[in-house]
């Protein structure tokens, strides 16, 4: 015997059948925009700089290619890209297998994976926030040198970020606790005072306290101390309080610092589009990349 179908049914399979219709134009990829917990990546382009981040199946991406000056980098802020015009790019893809770093950092992409749906952004901005760490690689940590405006030898660089505190052209490393003879390896718990004046050496402009500037006891004038002997059985000069000649030296040594750059990476007011189709995302974190920059800053002080 043949049942019949209720109306009920037979309305709730019409229904069905244009649900599934509607959704399945054989061109559209599935979206699931799910970057939560995965790690920004990138590449280095001759122009610009590619950061991209992956689903966890890597299915999925959304790149960006922004113009960035990397000198920028070096001050701690935020820098924001106009997604605009030929500069600064983004694009969301969806792949049909999996897409490694290969794939992102080739100058040609591979064919495969394969793209099966992109949408490219027409509006929007890339928030880019950037934390910097700075270190002189005296042996000192920048919490030894507070306040970190603090600048002894008045130069124009701060302690934190002087490797020779005291201008005296003698680096503070060699002035500290450097023969660490209680073992607990704190270059603080004893530091060199030659003169026993209670100031420290790498804070002491005139180290043996002979009335001569330390970076003045410098008779060959090269711009180091350290190498200048009238009596090798003593030591050099500056350490030396019996020997007090001055040999004026108008500059400082060349100093160097330096900078490690910690980026996040956000897209804001992103408006993606293809074919008709539009996703807006608000706000979309891409992640972050610790040590992005490193790079050690050079300059000479003048002194006055």
């Amino acid at each position: 015997m043949k049942r019949k179908l209720s109306i009920k049914y037979y309305l709730l399979l019409l229904f069905s059948i244009a649900v599934l219709g509607a959704c399945d134009d054989g061109d559209v990829a599935v979206q699931s925009f799910d970057f939560e917990d995965q790690s920004l990546a990138y590449c280095d382009n001759d122009q610009s700089i590619l950061f991209y981040v992956r689903n966890s199946s890597g299915t999925e991406a959304v790149l960006a290619d922004l113009t960035v000056n990397l000198a920028n980098l070096l001050s701690a802020g935020v820098l924001n890209y106009e997604l605009a015009g030929n500069t600064n790019n983004v694009a969301y893809r969806i792949f049909n297998a999996s897409a490694g770093p290969e794939y992102f950092c080739s100058a040609i992409p591979p064919t495969n994976p394969a793209v099966v749906d992109e949408l490219t952004a027409i509006s929007g901005r890339a928030e880019m926030l950037v934390v910097v760490n700075k270190d002189d690689l005296d042996g000192l940590a920048s919490d030894d040198e507070l306040p970190l405006d603090q600048d002894t030898d008045a130069d124009g660089i701060f302690n934190y970020i002087d490797f020779d505190d005291d201008g005296d052209n003698v680096p503070t490393a060699f002035e500290l606790d450097v023969f660490n003879a209680d073992g607990d390896n704190n270059p603080l718990t004893n530091p060199l005072d030659t003169d026993q004046d209670g100031i420290p050496n790498y804070l002491d402009s005139d180290d043996d306290g002979d009335g001569i500037l330390t970076v003045d006891e410098d008779l060959n004038g090269d711009l180091d101390p350290t190498n200048d002997f009238t009596d090798p059985n003593v030591g050099p000069d500056y350490l030396n309080a019996a020997v007090a000649l001055s040999s004026p030296q108008p500059l400082y040594r060349e100093h160097s610092y330096q900078v490690v750059s910690n980026i996040d990476l956000t897209l804001l007011d992103l408006v993606l589009t293809a074919s008709g189709r539009e996703i807006i995302k608000e706000v979309l974190f891409l992640g972050s990349i610790p040590s992005f920059l490193t790079t050690t800053v050079t300059q000479t002080p003048i002194r006055d």
